[in-house]
């Protein structure tokens, strides 16, 4: 086999120990990476510093992407902070020691305003009822999100800014930041197009904002193996940001605030399954069919992603795949009975040689993966597994056992009293 053949010569799973993961844990498994994370964050933050925007540049990364707090543990020592949506996200990160926050919850209660409120962090609010009670009740810092699509989506609309800004000076109040959503998976050139709009926004209804969240929406690309196309261009992003804010006259002391989750967190992570017959072939197709499920993260069927694949043999080395290898098409099975129990959408080359005794990965699950498991068909979560940088590896959730997603099945029935 030569390098050529192998598609994780680069990658940071081809160091890890997937025989003593496959042998402890068994499949299927999300396995991460701490190395990854450190050096996407790495990236970000090194495209801030060479434009100039490194003390002026903060990232909150979404917890829901991936919750799972071991994962996200390095945020705390880089300085990186977590946007919340619910109360029960930020009482479970306070448990294991984050607090650095924002807040974007969509559309809430009063109640869960006052929460925040109460909670101090940075909470983007998505109307001008919900801003009017946190006026009323004086709370510390507004901050607004700002549906810049006039979609469906929670956020004050572009033809309330006005209202906006009139009722913020009705109480004397300023905003202090003002989050704009533009969609997700944007291309670099889409998200540069973005910039002055934003800016737009500042300086005509509230240029006295202490900051402003550009959000998130920076695209990754998933069909690409190179590491480098991948991710998207932070430094050609930062560069346009500081040219447009020079040119438009944003004050020095106004933060620029980011949200990335997929360009953070997707290349992190890998979920390694195994085969579970030969490769059948009937009237239909081929299929490969394996343990794991389209219930383990569905979003893939969802978004119609092609995530990468690789198989290993039984000792978990990879099998050569390439124009010069002999493959089949076939669609990637899951465990059920479901009609579509598909992994992954469409049908993928399976170089010859995979069997019974075969794994499979699939690339780039860090993000809107483990997180979205479904218990539709009762299959329960995968375990998950994260490696450190010093390359040991650590069990971080345990498996469902059969009787997992029963729905919390109480063993007898309890009475209701007041």
């Amino acid at each position: 086999m030569t390098a050529s053949d192998c598609k994780l010569t680069n990658s940071w799973i081809s160091k890890v120990d997937l025989q003593l993961i496959g042998q402890q844990v068994g499949t299927p498994v999300f396995i991460y990476s701490q190395e990854q994370i450190l050096k996407n964050i790495g990236r970000i933050k090194d495209a801030a510093d060479a434009a100039g925007l490194g003390s002026r540049v903060e990232l909150y990364v979404p917890f829901f992407p991936n919750s799972n707090p071991h994962v996200l543990k390095p945020f705390q020592e880089l300085g990186v902070g977590i946007l919340l949506q619910l109360p029960s996200e930020y009482r479970l990160l306070r448990k294991f020691g984050f607090d650095k926050f924002i807040v974007s919850p969509g559309h809430v209660s009063d109640e869960e305003i006052s929460f925040w409120d109460r909670a101090g962090h940075p909470t983007f609010l998505s109307s001008l009822d919900e801003i009017s009670h946190s006026l009323r009740t004086e709370a510390p810092s507004i901050s607004v999100r700002i549906d810049s699509l006039e979609s469906g989506k929670p956020g004050i609309k572009l033809s309330e800014l006005e209202s906006l800004a009139d009722l913020l000076a009705r109480h004397g109040r300023e905003l202090d930041c003002l989050e704009v959503y533009c969609g997700s998976g944007n291309s670099l050139d889409d998200m540069v197009a973005i910039i002055e709009k934003m800016f737009t926004i500042f300086q005509t209804h509230f240029p006295n904002a202490k900051s402003i969240n550009f959000a998130g929406g920076h695209g990754f690309v998933y069909e690409k193996w190179d590491e480098a196309e991948k991710h998207f261009d932070w430094g050609q992003y930062f560069q346009a940001l500081r040219e447009t804010a020079d040119r438009m006259g944003i004050p020095e002391h106004v933060a620029f605030l980011f949200e990335p989750a997929r360009d953070v967190l997707a290349d992190t992570g890998a979920l390694l399954l195994s085969v579970e017959r030969n490769v059948i072939t009937n009237s239909v197709g081929s299929l490969v069919v394996t343990d794991g499920s389209r219930m383990l993260m569905p979003s893939a069927q969802l978004r119609d992603r092609r995530h990468n694949v690789v198989f290993l043999d039984e000792d978990m080395r990879e099998i050569p795949s390439g124009y010069d290898t002999k493959s089949v098409q076939a669609a990637l099975r899951g465990r059920s009975i479901l009609r579509h129990d598909y992994i992954l959408p469409g049908e993928y080359p399976v170089p010859e040689g995979v069997d019974s005794r075969s794994h499979m990965l699939i690339l780039d699950v860090g993000a809107y993966c483990a997180t979205q498991h479904m218990e539709f068909l009762n299959i329960p979560p995968a375990a998950e597994v994260l490696v450190d940088t010093a390359g040991s590896t650590h069990l971080i959730t345990a498996r469902g056992d059969d009787l997992d997603k029963w729905r919390h099945l109480l063993d007898e029935q309890q009475p209701v009293k007041r």
